[in-house]
């Protein structure tokens, strides 16, 4: 490592939420001439595999309180090893600066960057404060936000945040300037719900989608990701119908499946809401409904208020209100249509500047 070059460590980990805006970040800041360091958990490791493996990646302890008593003393234990280790880390690469994008995994590294004396900055991918940023956001230089009503902020943290945007890949935020696909044929539709797919979307949208009429399948295109163990399932379903369609346990080419979409069926995850809006492609958004402070639903919404697209709670997703839906939007593909530009107008393709931009003010 060269002394003479400034040197950021960005914390993440635990889940391709938190990890994707840091990867763009990171190549965004080397590109402007800054050494990287990656902090990050065993769980966040496989989803920086796609950054230039000369970027020191360093696997901090961490944990979370759940489990009944044992469980919390374990993850108090873990966090508190965690921050030893990022001490250690700091010591040795002299940051000028340490960034935090929220869960468990980011907590040591800001703390220690905090105790050290270090200036932290801290991302909030979600449309409200989670839990890790608003434990470290009293001692924090910046809070930069992906939404600008993020919930949770008292007047003193408003006071230091930066509305940035949710830094998404360059192929994805290349597609801001790609047309949103002619209606004139076919309408394509693709169902993602994750890395492993959400089960309630096989038990439940091909049923639905399989209720249309026959004019409307005719219509339709359907590419959808599903559980490996639910793929022959969803196929006899759809192989039922008149419709054309597509399964497969994970999609690895994105950017061009987001291109000639029309309409998701998806999770409000933070990245996911971040890239279709970057996209201008408009989705049904179905919240996953076990986060502990309904993150994704607070991230449907903002998107539900702008016009990019509609929330259906899981609990009310059911076969027959999704037919509903989907009858009326494929009936008048102009809402579509308009919904997509409502939705590229709440994107900001521009996020990983100003997020960096956020960093290195203060040299």
């Amino acid at each position: 490592m060269d002394f003479r070059i400034p040197t950021i460590i960005l914390a993440a980990g635990g889940t391709g939420g938190h990890v994707f805006p840091a990867s763009a970040l990171a190549e965004e800041l080397r590109g402007r001439g800054y050494q990287i360091v990656v902090a990050t958990d065993r769980r966040g490791l496989k989803y920086f595999e796609s950054l230039d493996p000369s970027i020191p990646r360093h696997i901090i302890a961490s944990g979370t309180y759940t489990g009944g008593i044992w469980g919390k003393l374990l993850g108090g234990f873990e966090l508190v090893k965690g921050v030893f280790q990022s001490i250690v880390l700091i010591r040795q690469v002299k940051p000028i600066a340490v960034v935090g994008f929220g869960g468990y995994p980011s907590a040591p590294p800001l703390f220690a960057g905090q105790l050290c004396g270090v200036r932290t900055i801290l991302h909030e991918q979600n449309a409200i404060l989670g839990l890790a940023n608003k434990l470290l956001a009293p001692m924090a230089h910046r809070i930069a936000l992906s939404y600008e009503d993020t919930v949770g902020l008292s007047l003193k943290l408003k006071a230091k945040s930066v509305y940035t945007g949710n830094p998404v890949r360059r192929t994805i935020a290349d597609l801001s300037i790609t047309a949103y696909p002619p209606i004139d044929q076919k309408i394509t539709i693709m169902v993602v719900g994750g890395s492993q797919g959400a089960k309630v979307f096989s038990d439940v949208v091909p049923f639905a989608i399989a209720a249309l009429s026959p004019d409307l399948q005719n219509r339709l295109r359907v590419i959808q990701q599903s559980r490996s163990d639910a793929i022959e399932a969803v196929e006899k379903i759809y192989a039922k119908t008149s419709l054309e369609f597509e399964i497969r346990p994970f999609f690895d080419d994105m950017p061009e499946q987001i291109k000639r979409s029309h309409l998701f069926i998806t999770r409000s995850g933070a990245s996911t809401v971040a890239e279709l809006t970057a996209a201008g492609r408009p989705a049904i958004y179905v919240p996953f409904p076990w986060n502990r402070d309904n993150q994704q639903v607070f991230n449907a919404g903002q998107v539900e208020k702008a016009g990019g697209g509609w929330m259906i709670l899981e609990k009310d997703l059911t076969v027959e209100a999704l037919t509903l839906v989907l009858q009326n939007l494929l009936k008048s593909p102009e809402i579509l249509q308009k919904a997509a530009i409502s939705a590229k107008n709440k994107g900001r393709i521009d996020a990983t500047q100003r997020l960096a931009n956020t960093i290195t003010e203060f040299q």
